[in-house]
């Protein structure tokens, strides 16, 4: 499932310059990557080392893509990226940290 962002019938303004403004406004928003996606930022605390940790993500479909903003500790992170489902993101951890993420699907669809 993905969030498609929505465009106003603007070309069925009167006003020019106001349709011209909103084709402004269109036309940066195609060209923002991460707006062509559904995401969820996720903060995940890990106490110790872990292999094949599955935390629930909340997406409702498996995600394709993480982006890290974040990590903090003694740890180091890896995305077991085959082993996500609907449900789960599966990770593993070489000893404590916590980790800020983006998990979800860059899909380029824009209407």
């Amino acid at each position: 499932m993905s969030v498609v962002i929505r465009v106003p019938p603007y070309e069925q303004l009167e006003d020019p310059v106001a349709r011209e403004c909103f084709q402004w406004i269109v036309d940066f928003l195609r060209d923002v990557p991460l707006l062509q996606g559904n995401f969820r930022h996720i903060i995940l605390t890990i106490n110790k080392a872990e292999t094949g940790l599955k935390f629930p993500h909340n997406l409702g479909f498996k995600p394709e893509d993480i982006i890290q903003t974040s990590l903090t500790g003694a740890g180091a992170i890896t995305y077991n990226y085959s082993s996500f489902d609907n449900t789960n993101l599966n990770i593993t951890t070489t000893g404590a940290c916590v980790v800020r993420l983006f998990a979800g699907r860059y899909e380029r669809e824009f209407t």
